[in-house]
């Protein structure tokens, strides 16, 4: 048998291009990485235009141009250095920062692991190109070039096969460096940024405001006039946020991003925060679009405690934390006019929470797009010319006028739907009187007995369900397929879900790692392909609830939303369409209206009948 030998293992020191690579590790993991460094060095050298360009996912290559301050041929010479730094000379200066940068390990990380090319002019001086490799400087010599910096990574991890071998797919990384760009772009909106992959322009964000700055940022997600911004302070600190209408939700917490001192952070607490003073507004399981940014005295913030600086200490994190529920809070329900619970009618009845929305740029909703996304339009147009406020008691409404009040149908009680119309008249509809809409969200409508506020949204949004999922489904292919991106976790999910996909009218197909392409959808889904893609990506609803939820969540993108001005025309059949619905709650579950009765209001009033 033979026996184990054991050998003592002295303590011995790393040769430094050892330890160079494996410390390079704690900040340079992937492509995006690289550029989270060069673009926080470019953002504190003051420039006020930067370009990115990558090619092959940043594996490839990383190149980040700016107009800063740019360094001098002594500088070089230090900057790729393990610990070299500007920012900070002493320990207690870490407590005491302005900079995104501060622990001099960026440009040295990358060095040890990247062929890492540097050119570089001052504002009055010459420029320089410095070359490494390995960590050791092969060339440092005069060159062309105007103030600012030049900062060229190729071939990342060309050293170190072992790391390489887990990077994603250069589609996966191309998405990942994107991401990281616009992290970035958000809290400097006064810089000019551009970003390029494979020499293809793919975003430019101009020097802007912050609202601004996020629309253009993510154009397919936001209309201007959904946003809002807040400001606040308390002690010590400063809160600026940008927030989205309620109407605007997602099942997951993509779009709650927090910045302190102009770094994206993850901190649940504040994310939990911002869901707290939206929990009103939004059904369950729904989350808002919310932008946050904390300006907190440095003295109370240490970042030292996270490579990526991700991660941070905040000292008084409580105070915070309730200062910015409060803030939101009271602006959210001051925006949206959250009424406060009264004895009648019962709050069940007034669908759960009541979401009231105002903009100061109303806008109409032309009659050929009510057609387009609901199907409902009248079988005889007829002259509409009264809106609320303008009409008189003898007024005619649209479906009759006053004599609606002798020929509607009763609303049964317990909150379920009106009567539907009899068998013997195919043609019948519930005869009402609009009324009019207040805060461009509810539409009031008048029926026998009763006054009827209508979510206008919550109406359209089941409307659109129920005609997804009636009858049979009729496919058109597309005339230039539907390219879009994936992550590389998220292909396996849309592989095993293509013949569940068929079932339902939408063929794609792979197009390449990282790429896929639609062929063929229902036509009732034309002009919701990003609302689609979208998803097709869902992972955390089964394949039995994957129809449901998918026709629920192209309903909600296609309904109009709150803040849409609707025209009496199309708000009175929207109306008409609400009440011949057999379930009055749209598919997230919300009601879509609450009825208060003759009786009802005068009894609120104190006035006998």
């Amino acid at each position: 048998m033979d026996q184990v030998k054991n050998t003592s293992r002295r303590i011995h020191l790393l040769r430094d291009s050892v330890a160079q690579k494996i410390a390079a590790g704690e900040v340079i993991d992937r492509p995006f990485s690289v550029v989270r460094e060069l673009l926080d060095n470019s953002l504190d050298s003051g420039a006020d235009t930067i370009d990115l360009y990558i090619e092959g996912g940043g594996i490839r290559r990383i190149r980040v141009l700016d107009n800063g301050s740019g360094m001098s041929r002594e500088d070089l010479e230090l900057c790729y250095r393990p610990h070299a730094t500007s920012k900070i000379s002493a320990v207690g200066d870490i407590y005491n920062l302005h900079t995104l940068g501060f622990r001099g390990e960026a440009l040295a990380s990358i060095a040890a692991c990247a062929k890492l090319s540097i050119t570089s002019a001052p504002e009055e001086g010459e420029p320089h190109t410095l070359e490494v490799r390995n960590g050791t400087p092969i060339r440092l010599e005069l060159s062309r070039g105007t103030q600012g910096t030049v900062v060229d990574v190729a071939d990342l991890f060309y050293a170190m096969p072992g790391r390489r071998k887990f990077l994603k797919s250069p589609g996966a990384e191309t998405s990942a460096c994107r991401r990281t760009f616009l992290e970035k772009a958000l809290p400097f909106p006064g810089i000019n940024l551009r970003f390029f992959t494979d020499d293809q322009l793919k975003l430019f964000l101009p020097a802007s405001d912050l609202q601004s700055r996020i629309v253009s940022a993510f154009p397919d997600q936001f209309n201007p006039q959904f946003l809002n911004q807040v400001e606040d302070e308390g002690g010590h600190f400063k809160i600026k946020a940008i927030l989205a209408s309620p109407s605007m939700y997602r099942r997951d917490r993509r779009y709650i991003h927090v910045y302190v001192n102009k770094r994206r952070i993850q901190e649940y607490s504040l994310v939990q925060a911002v869901h707290y003073a939206y929990e009103e507004l939004l059904p369950g399981g729904a989350f808002p679009f919310a932008f946050i940014f904390l300006e907190i005295d440095p003295e109370l913030v240490d970042f030292n405690i996270h490579p990526a600086k991700r991660e941070v200490k905040i000292k008084n994190l409580p105070e915070i934390h309730h200062q910015l529920v409060h803030t939101l809070k009271s602006h959210l329900n001051r925006k949206y006019n959250v009424p406060k619970k009264t004895a009648a009618p019962a709050p069940q009845e007034l669908g759960g929470g009541g979401v009231f929305r105002t903009t100061e740029r109303p806008y109409s909703v032309p009659l050929e797009k009510w057609k387009t996304i609901s199907g409902a339009a009248a079988e005889q147009p007829f002259p509409v010319e009264h809106t609320a406020g303008d009409t008189e008691s003898g007024s005619t409404s649209p479906s009759g006028g006053r004599a609606a009040e002798q020929s509607g149908t009763q609303r049964p009680a317990g909150g379920s739907a009106p009567e539907q119309p009899t068998a013997d008249s195919e043609t019948a509809r519930p005869e009402i009187e609009y009324l009019g809409q207040v805060f461009n969200l509810f539409l009031i409508v008048r029926r026998n007995d009763s006054v009827y506020m209508i979510d206008q949204h919550a109406a359209h949004e089941r409307i659109i369900f129920e005609q997804l999922t009636e009858g049979s489904i009729q496919s058109q292919n597309l005339l230039v397929p539907y390219e879009f991106e994936v992550e590389e976790d998220v292909e396996p999910l849309l592989r095993k879900r293509i013949d569940e996909f068929e079932k339902i009218g939408i063929h794609i197909e792979q197009a390449d790692t990282g790429r896929w392409r639609i062929l063929r959808i229902p036509a009732r889904f034309a002009g919701l392909e990003e609302e689609l893609i979208e998803a097709l990506q869902l992972q955390e609803v089964s394949e039995t609830g994957f129809k449901a939820k998918l026709f629920a969540d192209l309903a909600c993108k296609g309904a109009v939303k709150d803040g849409e001005k609707l025209d009496p025309y199309s708000a009175t059949e929207l109306a008409i369409s609400a009440f011949e619905l057999e379930v009055p709650r749209c598919p997230h579950g919300r009601p879509i209206w609450f009825q208060i009765s003759r009786s009802e209001l005068f009894e609120l009033v104190g006035r006998t009948q």
